[in-house]
């Protein structure tokens, strides 16, 4: 009778194990980002196969990683993963260098980072800054806490600025009220507030003024101005599209626009005034002819200014603020000018498309909001009007991840049996993509757990049955 009572014993402990399985999965049926799991049983059998066997055990207790409900919040730093991977947190109890979570319920720390609501910092890939352009974002492959904070602290000056513009091809010749033309004397283009010359009366074809920072982050206005000079119709010196020199006598059309820039300010009167002068020459204005071929292609910058007009230059504003009041660094661009890109430039007929053109300074400012796309790229919106991509979120998932170690709130371990962590990024690599503004809520289905726990019930019922029957029996035999 001893096997009949253990096997009914293992029966009453395996159920039992079993329902507190079922009331786990019920209790945290609401928990954000919770896999349900399930008691997977195996019968204890030992000697001949005629043997009853020796009862019942549980022999694992299994995750079900399914994807669960994702919920819209409407709160910026909800973030759901939808498919394959974990968030990665770094463990501020310092046991673990990294923990994994599928609850993306996230918050700002009092320093600006990135936390779960543990205070553990979220990892991800942040941006960087060398290398990376206002258009071309590029972000590091170390993983770092995501501070939000970080990037606007400091102002900093404007270095580069980048034109993506269309000018009209169909333009004709600019021309002063003397039938001049915009070339004729470029002394009015770069003094043009020269009182001893008459600056250029014509009107530009094309004016696109830009805000500018300097060191401090104090705003001044940089004017470009786009004259149509004239059409080469058969050039005996230029540039070719390669930026090399075309031979005499074998020259390409092309025709020639001027880019006319000046610094510029408003007095207390409301008057324009100029505040900047190039730092070469002392003139108020700088200019670069720009190039296009008869496809409307940009063949290149050159200086008309200088003893060799048709070699090919790299733009560079060189302008000194003449604005003593202030401690900002002269000249603008932290003393190396401003790098201009009009690589993106065009000359089709038609009218004039700003396609978009950006600067890369910026003065101080606070963070107001945030957005994250689906591949995980956080977008930080700041008082200063900056709006720029700051980090990516890093994704991992493991080869076994039932093996990884439960640590509670919804987190997990790296162990030796999980594999080594599988990092990158959300989109790539058959990771799952990141839904903004919502939350993955547990996998968990009540009604399939209200019937599991019924037959759990029958089958705890059952073996306690068992076990009342045996006591039965044994006293029967003893009251013989």
């Amino acid at each position: 009778m001893a096997s009949f009572d253990l096997n009914a014993l293992s029966g009453i402990n395996a159920a039992s194990n079993g329902l507190s399985v079922i009331s786990n999965n019920l209790a945290n049926a609401q928990s954000v980002g919770f896999k349900s799991s399930r008691a997977e049983f195996a019968d204890m059998f030992s000697g001949a196969q005629t043997s009853p066997g020796s009862g019942v055990r549980v022999e694992a207790i299994t995750q079900n990683f399914t994807q669960g409900t994702v919920s819209d919040t409407g709160r910026d730093l909800d973030m759901a993963m939808n498919g394959e991977g974990f968030f990665v947190l770094q463990d501020q109890t310092g046991k673990y260098d990294n923990v994994y979570t599928r609850n993306g319920s996230f918050k700002l720390d009092s320093e600006g980072l990135l936390t779960d609501q543990s205070g553990n910092e979220v990892q991800g890939y942040l941006l960087n800054e060398t290398l990376s352009t206002e258009t071309n974002p590029v972000f590091s492959t170390a993983l770092s806490s995501i501070d939000l904070d970080a990037l606007n602290k400091e102002p900093k000056a404007t270095s580069e600025m980048v034109y993506d513009i269309n000018l009209d091809g169909e333009e004709v010749d600019n021309v002063d009220s003397t039938g001049a033309s915009v070339g004729a004397d470029l002394t009015k283009l770069t003094t043009p507030g020269d009182t001893n010359l008459n600056a250029y009366d014509g009107f530009p074809d094309y004016f696109y003024p830009m805000t500018i920072n300097d060191s401090l982050g104090g705003e001044h206005t940089l004017n470009a101005n786009f004259y149509k000079d004239k059409v080469e119709p058969q050039a005996t010196s230029l540039i070719d599209a390669d930026g090399n020199t075309v031979a005499a006598g074998a020259g390409v059309k092309y025709s020639s626009w001027l880019a006319q820039y000046t610094v510029t300010a408003t007095d207390a009167s409301g008057n324009t005034t100029y505040t900047g002068h190039d730092s070469g020459t002392g003139d108020q204005g700088k200019v670069y002819e720009l190039r296009f071929d008869t496809n409307g292609g940009y063949l290149g910058a050159f200086d008309p200014t200088s003893g060799t007009p048709d070699v090919k230059v790299t733009p560079t504003l060189d302008f000194v603020v003449d604005n003593p009041s202030t401690g900002a660094t002269d000249p603008l661009g932290d003393a190396g000018g401003i790098a201009l890109d009009f690589g993106d430039m065009s000359q089709f007929a038609g009218s004039y498309n700003q396609r978009g053109t950006t600067q890369n300074g910026y003065s101080i400012g606070d963070l107001v909001g945030l957005t994250t796309d689906s591949s995980g790229v956080i977008e930080a919106r700041y008082s200063n009007g900056r709006s720029i991509p700051v980090a990516q979120l890093a994704v991992a998932t493991f080869t076994d991840k039932n093996a990884m170690e439960k640590l509670g709130g919804q987190t997990y371990a790296q162990t030796y049996s999980s594999g080594a962590v599988q990092l990158g990024q959300p989109e790539e690599n058959g990771f799952g993509s990141i839904v903004s503004g919502s939350l993955e809520y547990s996998n968990v289905d009540t009604t399939a757990e209200l019937v599991n726990m019924i037959q759990t019930q029958r089958t705890h019922q059952a073996s306690a049955q068992v076990l009342s029957t045996s006591q039965t029996l044994t006293q029967t035999i003893l009251n013989l």
